[in-house]
């Protein structure tokens, strides 16, 4: 595998450092001197890679959407029937949570933002079409091979990425009480129960 360019890795460098910020700070609190401190290298060159922290907030959400879909495409095999990689879905959804745990922090000031910026709502609802599509593209095949029951596919998409981001806000406030194994169990239980073709 080739080695990434050096522009694409201070450009990573810089994403992670202004996570680093903003989970511990706050994204309006920090500022770019504040991201140069994080680096070995000045703000000035910051401003060669990232208009403004604005611009920054725009590529982390991007990078994160764009890391998280494509570790997601790798995690199937094509042998793989659909409960299985339901299942392995599901895991992942908890797995992002507990492993990006500096992004479940900033993440609802994203959606603050949301608010306020319409190129920032876009960039959020882009990521949630994503997300929810590939959840559906699972629930569509288990649906047509008789694995699983019919049913609304969509909805339940929206159900199963709000309940993520439920439990993302719990990781935020109660992070040494959540019992992920715990959780990650009766959430499969709970989806693999209700989908069966057994269910009237």
């Amino acid at each position: 595998m080739s080695r990434p360019s050096v522009k694409n890795e201070r450009r990573q460098q810089i994403l992670d450092a202004a996570v680093t910020c903003f989970s511990r700070k706050g994204y309006y609190a920090s500022s770019m001197e504040d991201i140069a401190a994080e680096l070995s290298f000045s703000k000035t060159l910051i401003y060669y890679y990232f208009k403004n922290k604005r611009d920054i907030f725009l590529a982390m959400l991007e990078d994160w959407a764009q890391r998280s879909t494509g570790d997601w495409k790798m995690m199937f095999s094509p042998e793989d029937d659909s409960t299985t990689q339901l299942r392995r879905g599901l895991e992942y959804g908890v797995q992002l949570i507990i492993q990006f745990k500096d992004l479940a922090r900033i993440e609802f000031e994203f959606y603050a933002e949301a608010s306020r910026d319409d190129e920032v709502r876009r960039a959020i609802q882009d990521l949630f079409v994503r997300f929810r599509a590939e959840f559906q593209s699972l629930l569509d095949a288990g649906i047509a091979n008789g694995e699983f029951r019919a049913l609304n596919t969509e909805a339940l998409s929206a159900v199963l990425f709000g309940t993520y981001e439920g439990l993302a806000m719990q990781a935020i406030v109660d992070q040494e009480t959540t019992d992920w194994p715990t959780i990650l169990e009766s959430l499969t239980d709970m989806i693999m129960r209700g989908i069966s073709p057994s269910k009237a």
